[in-house]
């Protein structure tokens, strides 16, 4: 067993604790790589008794012209912490409650891209929870283009606007979830996670392969509702 604190900003280190004093045995790592995630609060979900610890983090930096507020709340996240080849690790993953937002969905299995080759996702909307595994060779790149901004897979790093980060061994699954105002990118269940705020100029989704061919073994688009009950 092993305690995590995380600081606020975002980074964290796990350690011991002896109910006075919080030891570090690790470095500081970042909880998310993107630039604005800040000031996290987590809660032990204990109306469910089920024991997650859920994590939701103040997007800072966040601007929108003409509204009478600014900033936003990230997307509710479930924190573990697992065994990885460079030791224990906090990973981060939606919840599953996200799965009650779900209005409709389209699947593709099996599918090669070859370089340069772009499949249409959706052609319009501006909500999405998206869930693919894929196997990126060395030397390729697969973008997706959110509503008109890319985010970048490669073998083993992932890229959203000027940060990126990399995992212990390969990328095998991406989850996107996307807002009004927001992009939110993890991988291979949480192992890094991309928070981002965005202004998107467009709508819909696409995927294109470039440096190689990619292969999808499956990928999941779900049109997202609103989570206010007057839907705004």
């Amino acid at each position: 067993m092993k305690w995590v604190l995380i600081q606020g900003n975002g980074k964290y280190s796990i350690g011991t604790f002896d109910g006075t004093e919080f030891k570090e045995e690790t470095a500081r790592y970042a909880c998310d790589i993107g630039p604005n995630f800040y000031a996290t609060q987590t809660w032990g979900n204990t109306d469910t008794g089920d024991g997650r610890r859920v994590q939701a983090a103040w997007m800072r930096g966040a601007s929108f012209p003409d509204m009478p507020f600014n900033q936003q709340v990230t997307f509710p996240c479930e924190l573990t912490l697992r065994s990885t080849p460079n030791g224990p690790r906090l990973f981060r993953q939606p919840i599953r409650e996200i799965a009650s937002l779900h209005t409709g969905q389209d699947t593709w299995t099996n599918r090669t891209l070859k370089a340069n080759e772009v499949l249409p996702l959706e052609p319009s909307g501006r909500l999405f929870h998206i869930e693919a595994a894929v196997t990126i060779p060395e030397g390729a790149k697969l973008t997706f283009i959110v509503r008109g901004v890319p985010l970048v897979l490669t073998a083993k790093t992932i890229e959203s606007g000027a940060r990126s980060g990399s995992v212990a061994e390969q990328i095998k699954t991406v989850e996107i979830l996307v807002d009004r105002t927001s992009i939110e990118a993890f991988v291979n269940q949480g192992e890094i996670s991309a928070t981002r705020f965005v202004l998107p100029k467009d709508n819909g989704l696409t995927v294109k392969a470039e440096g190689g061919s990619v292969t999808i073994q499956s990928l999941t688009v779900y049109q997202l509702s609103s989570a206010w009950k007057d839907g705004n």
